[in-house]
């Protein structure tokens, strides 16, 4: 909570912010080029400012670093800092004080690539219900892209059966492997067109675009309490399809659930159109050479297809996928196969 005082800038009355904080925490406060620091005694820090405006307050303590408040300061203020305490294990940690690292910028400084923590998938997707389905999310990078997908968010994939070891997998229905010609299963589309792209797929409709309106989708499958601090995130594709390939074709969508784009997970295009990756990035995850083959979620012992975002820039029915050999290949968009997604926090 930030409370203001009475005290009025006026000739020999001092600007001070008062924060409450953890004893012994060193707090700073900066606007340009001037900074002025103290020190918490008896969990409070009074720091005298030299002018009026807007100052960017936070605390530091045994190497732990607070959140950030901004002040105005037009009379004398007061603030309260906090530490997430968050836990280096990244399971150990509630989604809201993930989200408050990654909002912070320093989930690099906690956790690292391929680190997992666990969700529970349980409702109805289309025409598949998850019934309480235990599985744990992974982390593919920090700040991916960021100049072009958005600041201070960590990328997650769904999913891995184990909080170590175990198996990638993607989440498929019963009509796996089969040409599908309905809505709500697991196919990039209801007829064999990728005319539209993933703008315009069944897929990124199935996965969800809200976070008001999700039923029978599957950010309605996921745990509340992450569903309650995802974050958009702006991602480039070729959202006209139909076998043209022009640098045009690449436009945005805002996105909760994604799936991968092909340069994403291979670092070069091969299938799609070659102009996705000048607005794209290999993933840390799968640049590290972490394998890209995942088994069904169902049957662990069978690898399955998955599909990516990309249209097939040689068809006009045609979307990419990953074959159960780890190469690049792609199929008619009316398949079943694989949805393996991503999401950021």
């Amino acid at each position: 909570m930030i409370g203001k005082t009475n005290a009025i800038q006026s000739a020999g009355v001092e600007l001070s912010i008062v924060v409450s904080v953890t004893t012994g925490s060193t707090v700073t406060a900066t606007k340009g080029a001037k900074t002025v620091t103290g020190t918490a005694a008896s969990g409070s820090c009074t720091l005298i400012v030299p002018e009026a405006g807007t100052w960017s307050v936070t605390a530091t303590l045994s190497g732990q670093t607070s959140n950030t408040k901004a002040v105005n300061v037009v009379d004398s203020y007061s603030v309260a800092l906090s530490y997430s305490y968050a836990s280096t294990t990244l399971n150990n940690n509630d989604w809201d004080v993930i989200s408050e690292v990654s909002n912070n910028g320093h989930g690099a400084n906690y956790w690292a690539i391929g680190d997992r923590k666990a969700v529970t998938l349980d409702g109805t997707v289309g025409n598949f219900t998850f019934s309480s389905v235990g599985t744990y999310a992974f982390i593919i990078g920090f700040d991916h892209n960021s100049s072009y997908e958005g600041t201070n968010r960590i990328h997650f994939q769904l999913a891995k059966t184990a909080l170590s070891g175990g198996s990638d997998v993607c989440f498929t229905d019963g009509q796996y492997g089969s040409s599908v010609s309905s809505t709500g299963y697991f196919n990039m589309n209801s007829t064999n067109t990728n005319v539209g792209g993933w703008s315009s797929s069944q897929m990124r409709s199935l996965l969800g675009t809200s976070l008001s309106s999700y039923s029978g989708k599957l950010i309605g499958a996921l745990p509340s309490a992450l569903r309650s601090v995802l974050k958009s995130v702006t991602k480039y594709t070729d959202n006209e399809g139909n076998s043209s390939t022009s640098a045009a074709n690449v436009t945005a969508t805002t996105d909760y659930l994604f799936l991968l784009a092909e340069y994403e997970v291979f670092g070069n295009i091969s299938q799609a159109n070659t102009n996705e990756s000048a607005k794209q990035a290999q993933y840390a995850y799968y640049s590290a050479g972490n394998s890209k083959i995942k088994y069904k979620h169902t049957d662990t012992e069978t690898a399955a297809i998955w599909w990516l975002r990309s249209p097939l820039a040689s068809y006009s029915t045609y979307f990419v996928n990953v074959r159960t050999s780890e190469n690049v290949s792609g199929y008619t968009a009316k398949y079943s196969y694989g949805v393996a997604p991503g999401f950021c926090v």
